[in-house]
């Protein structure tokens, strides 16, 4: 099943036999997850489709928006997109579970901080903190805190000379781009050589396989 489909369900699941107010509430908030994450899967796409491309490439009539801009808007839109996805679906824990947070108290870190104080050993708590500690979730956490609080998110173009097709004559010029290392750094590096269309899809899977087994945990 796909994550939006274990999202489906675990939304018709939660709704049976709830108050009418709490079961609107866990469908608008498994809606919004499912948004998230296809906003996160359409940013990827933009970024596949740019990524390869250079400032070269931009038209007269779009000097203001050069693919340099482009590209950054939907790096940093990725990653806040999918950060996201597991702050609502803790507004759907605090449904479920009566918490009580005010809908702007709720946040993944704090849910996950309610079940550590209050309900230690609970399969959600167990769940939420495993998360929590993997090494992908706190970079997710780094590159969402810099794309929303700090900067756009450290890139490195690189132009490579390849060679060319049997149709065509000369070299050919290659541009890849290599994300940071960490993007909190005053001095970003890039020593891991992380390409960043392999490791934005990378985060992407990891992040929809977190969220199926939250859904078909709660």
């Amino acid at each position: 099943m796909s994550v939006y489909e274990d999202i489906e369900d675990m939304s018709a699941r939660l709704q049976t036999g709830t108050q009418r107010r709490i079961s609107g509430k866990i469908g608008l908030y498994s809606s919004g997850v499912k948004a998230k994450i296809k906003n996160a899967d359409y940013a990827l796409s933009k970024i596949m489709e740019l990524s390869s491309q250079s400032d070269d490439s931009t038209t007269s009539t779009e000097q203001d928006f050069l693919i340099s801009d482009k590209l950054h808007f939907y790096v940093d839109s990725f990653f806040a997109f999918l950060y996201s996805a597991f702050d609502i679906i803790s507004h759907v824990i605090n449904q479920k579970y009566g918490i009580g947070l005010n809908e702007k108290e709720v946040s993944f870190d704090r849910v996950k901080r309610f079940f550590t104080s209050n309900h230690q050993g609970h399969r959600i708590q167990l769940l939420l903190d495993k998360i929590s500690r993997k090494k992908y979730f706190k970079n997710l956490d780094k590159f969402r805190n810099c794309s929303t609080h700090r900067r756009q998110i450290y890139i490195r173009t690189i132009t490579e000379t390849g060679t060319p097709g049997y149709s065509t004559s000369g070299n050919v010029l290659v541009v890849r781009r290599v994300i940071c290392d960490d993007p909190l750094s005053l001095n970003p590096k890039i020593r891991q050589n992380r390409e960043l269309i392999e490791y934005c899809a990378n985060m992407l899977d990891k992040v929809k396989s977190e969220i199926s087994r939250i859904s078909t945990e709660i």
